[in-house]
């Protein structure tokens, strides 16, 4: 049964595309009966909705028998450019197709573990962080010692002058970016390497002062805040920090202003990540960012905003690990919270074009589901049993101030209990990131995964780590993703890796 309206309209084309598709082969024409034509429908249904599935789960899930008939299946679907849109942009599993499209051209050198030099680079570059906020895997106690920022600045250089055009790079955390007194050097260098630079801040440290003193911060092609309530104390009880909410607003205005001046094409948002204790607070971002926007008097004001599911869902917040964290949330996105969460979706979506109509919203994973009021239970999360045993460095790996490569990103808090497995070298003026992956590689010796060492991946950890297991059961089934539904999984075309939040364009 097909549930997907925007199928079920393009029913008629399919139809002629796919009699068509059969007479030109000049196939067998066993395949013109009703009942393979609707099997046509439903793979196409369900990769919009789920695409994640195997080939085993599609094969047994339709009943055949044989799976020559779904190889058949499966090239008239990767023929069809309709039925590929259909796929990758009418269903809810378009906000997982954006992510992993590019990264699934990637999975044969993955199983492989043939060396690849990575498609994305998380840098982590911050010194401290002044929040002590209850989702958070770090080191409350730690933070860099500031006599290594030089040689750091130059350990990204070279590492910079060594990117391609098809690896994208984002700066974050770790600890906060903007607590490194040289990251405004960090990014105009990356710049001027022809390197879009995406940055994810609290917005803490954002101020007037700092703006004056740092002119690279205009070399960024995005900014995000993360935003941690809509008020004084909601904002309190995440960070622990008494004055945050007001400094943040504040440096905020101030930021967009200057933005207006000094770079224009600079966008701006807010990242919000949904937690049983805010879910009655998303209204109250639209007030906040319409009471922001009011106050920038020069232009544009905030330009996205991207929500994020549960964060600890997937990091963990068991007692056993991480005992040196001040607090810990101690609620979970249950099924009772999340068709709560529906509702106030819902709302959201009416009062954003009320308040902040030129707002845009991504929405993530999961929640895109939601926000179309379809229930959607959770992020797409493995175990430590699941977990890669070379981790996917053709992909994407972490780097922190030390110069120390990270397989997963919530592995990169400084000096975070049970973290060192995952460092698999250092880069320094010696060793470059190529070289650490190579040797990493060469040694061909697994790492050893534990109970809860999926709390070292974050959700984009796990989705990679969920690819890269689906391409392995489609080969080990003898329907690998050349001969799947999926034309964007092969093509050869180069890679575009854009900082695809704020719009629907990569």
């Amino acid at each position: 049964m097909i549930n997907n309206k925007i199928i079920e309209n393009c029913k008629d084309e399919l139809k002629n595309y796919y009699n068509n598709y059969i007479k030109e082969k000049k196939s067998n024409n066993i395949y013109l009966e009703d009942k393979y034509f609707n099997y046509f429908l439903q793979i196409i249904d369900r990769f919009s909705k789920q695409p994640l599935s195997t080939q085993e789960e599609i094969f047994n899930f339709l009943g055949l028998s044989n799976k020559n008939d779904l190889v058949f299946l499966n090239d008239a679907i990767r023929a069809s450019s309709i039925a590929q849109n259909l796929i990758t942009k009418s269903g809810i599993g378009k906000k997982y197709w954006n992510t992993i499209m590019p990264f699934a051209k990637t999975t044969e050198q993955t199983l492989e573990n043939n060396y690849q030099f990575p498609q994305r680079i998380a840098l982590f570059p911050g010194v401290s962080c002044m929040f002590y906020c209850g989702f958070c895997g770090r080191n409350q106690s730690e933070k860099y010692p500031t006599s290594i920022l030089n040689e750091s600045k130059l350990t990204f250089d070279k590492l910079f002058s060594q990117i391609r055009n098809s690896t994208a790079l984002s700066i974050s955390g770790g600890l906060e970016p903007l607590t490194n007194p040289k990251i405004g050097e960090i990014i105009s260098s990356a710049r001027n390497n022809d390197i879009r630079v995406p940055l994810i801040t609290n917005g803490y440290s954002l101020t007037e002062n700092f703006l004056k003193r740092t002119p690279g911060i205009w070399d960024l092609d995005s900014l995000r805040i993360s935003l941690y309530g809509i008020d004084k104390e909601s904002y309190k009880f995440i960070t622990r920090v008494e004055k945050s909410f007001d400094i943040v607003k504040k440096n905020t205005i101030s930021f967009l202003k200057l933005r207006n001046i000094n770079n224009k094409n600079l966008k701006f948002g807010f990242n919000f990540i949904v937690i049983p204790e805010n879910v009655n607070q998303l209204n109250g971002i639209l007030e906040l960012v319409k009471s922001i926007n009011e106050n920038v008097d020069n232009g544009r004001g905030v330009d996205f905003l991207t929500l994020r599911d549960d964060y600890q869902s997937v990091t963990g917040n068991d007692d056993k690990f991480d005992e040196e964290r001040k607090y810990k949330l101690s609620t979970k996105m249950d099924t009772k919270v999340r068709n709560i969460l529906i509702d106030k979706l819902g709302e959201f979506e009416i009062n954003k074009s009320k308040l902040c109509p030129e707002l845009y919203v991504d929405y993530g994973y999961s929640l895109e589901a939601l926000y179309k009021n379809i229930f959607d239970k959770q992020l797409i999360k493995v175990t430590h049993k699941e977990m890669r045993n070379f981790g996917f460095t053709q992909m994407s790996v972490a780097i922190d101030l030390y110069g120390d490569v990270f397989v997963y990103r919530e592995a990169g808090f400084l000096n975070r209990k049970g973290n060192k497995k995952f460092i698999i070298g250092r880069i320094n003026k010696n060793n470059s990131l190529e070289d650490v992956i190579k040797k990493f590689l060469k040694n061909k010796k697994p790492i050893n995964y534990e109970f809860q060492d999926e709390r070292f991946m974050d959700s984009f950890d796990h989705v990679l780590t969920s690819l890269v297991n689906q391409a392995e059961k489609d080969q080990k089934f003898d329907i690998p993703f050349k001969k799947g539904p999926i034309l964007g999984r092969i093509m050869s075309n180069e890679i575009n890796l854009g900082n695809n939040w704020y719009t629907e364009k990569n």
